[in-house]
């Protein structure tokens, strides 16, 4: 069945737009940059791939948004979990450092964003430096048990608010103080974090890149090892072979056992060779109606985990499809060879945003395609969504005539 070409067209112009909208001058230098939009004020490590996206139109602002973060990054290798506009008198935002919230990594991202620029070596000199600060903070202050995975120390590390993973009396939801460094231990704290593990992994790999293109064959090569003993360890701790799943590890060397969104998080991160994204892909997204294929993917929680929250409510990652998630896919698809799901996801987003009464809001109801709405949040034009349409109409410009 095709889309409608007329709504098609004019739901698109309407977000070329509308995101518009979402460019703000944050940050110490004021800088240009695009923000989340959807009603969060400033910009958040979690969107930086948001900017991948941007290029083709907004090459500066993208860039800018790798430099703010540079910028604010703290003297210990912390960045920043956001420059934000909340609680500040600060027109040009403040950096906040509550937490990790990292998902494709720093590293990685602006390596990437250099690239497809043009950058001169100097800047690819200050990423690697940079990066290279924050990998030193991880191996500090999140490997507390010495395994050389990464730890998680609250709800908000990895950005999964209302998600049953995280959403339990031992799980603080903040950091003590709001500081990333510090950990409150309970039965469950720190859990060995399978997702932030996997960032750590694309974080290492974007270093020994960044390494060799400096000429610094020698830190490549101990980048690489790294990596490859990060891989071996989250193979051996976090995989079970019966789920054919990845979860968190508990102090108590059981596992974690929440069927969410975090698993893509190893596709998105290239932790997997091909067979072994194969066969978890092929379990758990490719039969319709099951699992993280619903009639609108990709859900936060499979909708076969019994704890999926089927009240569908505002801002959860308890249940609802991201369009984080989606956005996301839209880089990890195609390297696993998804071409085919990646049109199906995609245009089950495009069509819910133009057969619904939409405002680009963040998450979409995974049964209907209805926009999940709150009325006291007013959440609308959120900038991962925005994008999601704006890509499917740059791959389809037949769409456009």
């Amino acid at each position: 069945m095709s889309l409608d070409k007329i709504k098609f067209r004019a739901k698109f112009l309407e977000a070329q737009n509308r995101i518009r909208n979402n460019f703000r001058e944050l940050g110490p230098a004021r800088k240009r940059v695009l923000i989340c939009g959807g009603g969060y004020p400033g910009i958040w490590l979690e969107h930086n791939q948001d900017n991948l996206f941007t290029i083709d139109f907004a090459p500066e602002e993208a860039w800018n948004s790798m430099e703010i973060f540079m910028d604010c990054q703290r003297e210990d290798g912390l960045f920043p979990f956001a420059i934000w506009l909340i609680n500040t008198k600060n027109p040009y935002g403040e950096p906040v450092f509550w937490h990790v919230q990292n998902i494709l990594p720093f590293a990685r991202c602006a390596l990437e964003i250099a690239d497809r620029l043009g950058k001169e070596e100097a800047c690819y000199a200050r990423i690697y430096q940079c990066a290279a600060k924050f990998d030193r903070w991880l191996e500090t202050f999140r490997n507390t048990r010495k395994t050389g995975l990464v730890e998680m120390f609250c709800t908000w590390d990895t950005g999964h608010d209302n998600s049953p993973r995280v959403q339990c009396p031992e799980i603080p939801l903040a950091c003590p103080e709001n500081n990333a460094c510090n950990l409150l231990k309970t039965s469950l704290m720190p859990l060995l974090s399978a997702d932030l593990s996997a960032m750590r992994y694309g974080a290492l790999e974007a270093l020994g890149t960044l390494a060799r293109r400096l000429g610094k064959d020698r830190d490549a090569d101990i980048w690489l090892e790294k990596r490859a003993d990060l891989r071996e360890k989250i193979l051996k701790l976090l995989y079970d072979p019966e789920d054919e799943f990845f979860y968190d590890l508990r102090p108590d060397g059981k596992f974690h056992k929440f069927r969410t969104e975090h698993v893509t998080r190893f596709f998105l991160n290239r932790v997997l060779t091909q067979s072994e994204f194969d066969r978890v892909y092929d379990r758990y997204f490719t039969v319709d109606g099951k699992e993280f294929r619903p009639a609108f993917p990709i859900p936060s929680v499979s909708v076969d985990d019994p704890a999926f929250d089927h009240r569908l409510p505002h801002n959860s990652w308890g249940c609802n499809s991201q369009g984080l998630t989606m956005l996301r896919a839209l880089l990890w698809m195609p390297e696993y060879h998804r071409e085919e799901d990646m049109e199906f996801f995609q245009r089950r987003w495009v069509e819910a945003v133009i057969d619904h009464d939409s405002d680009f809001q963040q998450e979409l109801n995974p049964f209907s395609g209805e926009p999940i709405f709150s009325e006291k949040s007013k959440l609308k034009d959120y900038t991962p969504t925005l994008l999601i349409l704006l890509e499917y109409g740059k791959r389809h410009p037949e769409l456009l005539e």
